[in-house]
């Protein structure tokens, strides 16, 4: 069976490929897709089937049926298919006709969508458990039309390329030729400047993988980095690192962590989807399952007024003489502020009760009743649960006496 299967349209670009590598000797098959689109499919169909059997090439042919018409839609059942093929028939490379200008129609495009990584096309990458080829960035349109006209090459247009319905046509046909007018080297020094980009960007890349080794904690569904390493990584490595991440474990958290480092609460809980959340915690982000959130660690309070962050709830801590909230002589410090624990009680009108009953009579679900902060003083006495409940505990002071305040 041949190694390399070819993506041949019938459209000019693909037709000189499809000649120059069974030129080379290469063991090659065909690969087309008829869109359906237009009327002209059925025929182009016909010229690529029969084109393979006059190069005595196997052809591998399919009719997309797509509900919801895209490029994106049939790009992506178009390669599905490739990859099919590939699996099926064991081909290990698979070989597409983009050239320069595609280059430059893209670099246009990642720009006018202010992509992060300008880079153009690569030349190859994984794909279909093999490697997606583009043997042709170096080749202009001009230079592949010249070369099938002096090989009496037959190839069919595509009609819908004259049309500027498309972000891409609208590139090609009303940006590029102006540029061109008055920059002749457009298409070499573009295509120069990206693939210097796709360099550039590739050290990143394998820089940052060894820097995650160095300094992510990684388990089968999880990871957890420190703060200040993140923070010490340029703009484009924690770029890279989100990129890395998000790959590793199928969902994207670099918005996420970006979120979590520009905020200036200590702790924080960002949903990345599907069954995991990124925190922010013991100065460090983690990813972590929904339902598996690690409990926030207790927060010590030695000095008034303060904020105190534990998850996602925010505790301010104030002193006033207004006669309301808690007597600070009655207290013992330090204060903290922690997650209820098993057998906790506190002090009501009526006499003590379960911490844990007073959340269920508040309709706490039961998974984010660990997540509720309790402020308790040093021996443990609950002062409250915030949000739900205060302390009723003894008066014995002065009402004019410096007391304790707390609001959420």
């Amino acid at each position: 069976m041949p190694n390399v299967l070819l993506a041949v349209s019938g459209g000019v670009d693909s037709i000189v490929l499809l000649h120059q590598m069974v030129a080379k000797g290469l063991d090659v098959g065909v690969a087309h897709v008829h869109h359906g689109q237009r009327r002209a499919s059925d025929e182009e169909y016909r010229f690529v089937e029969q084109l393979a059997r006059e190069y005595g090439v196997p052809f591998h042919g399919k009719r997309l049926i797509i509900e919801t018409a895209s490029q994106a839609a049939y790009r992506e059942a178009r390669y599905a298919f490739f990859e099919t093929v590939m699996q099926e028939y064991g081909y290990r490379e698979l070989m597409t006709a983009h050239h320069a200008d595609d280059v430059v129609e893209t670099v246009l495009i990642q720009l006018h969508r202010n992509v992060v990584e300008v880079t153009g096309i690569p030349e190859r990458r994984g794909f279909g458990g093999g490697v997606l080829v583009r043997p042709l960035l170096d080749e202009t349109k001009q230079s592949l039309i010249a070369y099938a006209r002096q090989h009496d090459l037959e190839w069919r247009e595509d009609a819908t390329n004259a049309k500027t319905d498309y972000l891409r046509n609208r590139m090609r046909h009303l940006v590029i030729p102006p540029l061109l007018a008055g920059w002749p080297t457009l298409v070499r020094d573009v295509c120069a400047t990206a693939r210097a980009n796709r360099r550039t960007w590739q050290r990143r890349y394998a820089a940052m993988t060894v820097w995650m080794d160095r300094h992510v904690d990684v388990e089968m569904k999880a990871f957890h980095v420190k703060l200040e390493a993140v923070m010490a990584l340029s703009a484009e490595e924690r770029y890279v690192l989100g990129r890395l991440l998000s790959e590793r474990f199928g969902v994207q958290v670099a918005e996420g962590m970006t979120r979590l480092m520009q905020s200036k609460r200590g702790t924080g809980v960002y949903d990345v989807g599907g069954d995991f959340r990124l925190e922010k915690r013991d100065g460090g982000i983690a990813l972590t399952e929904r339902g598996q959130l690690s409990i926030p660690s207790p927060q010590r309070v030695e000095t008034l007024p303060t904020r105190v962050t534990f998850g996602e709830h925010v505790v301010s801590l104030e002193v006033t003489e207004d006669g309301r909230g808690f007597p600070l002589d009655a207290l013992e410090w330090p204060l903290y502020v922690r997650s209820p624990r098993p057998g906790d009680r506190i002090s009501l009108s009526v006499g003590t009760k379960k911490v844990a009953r007073v959340l269920i009579d508040a309709k706490v679900p039961r998974e984010k009743r660990p997540f509720i902060p309790l402020l308790v003083d040093a021996t443990g006495r609950i002062i409250a649960i915030v949000g739900i409940r205060v302390s009723d505990f003894p008066e014995k002071s002065d009402a004019r006496c410096p007391r304790l305040m707390v609001k959420w």
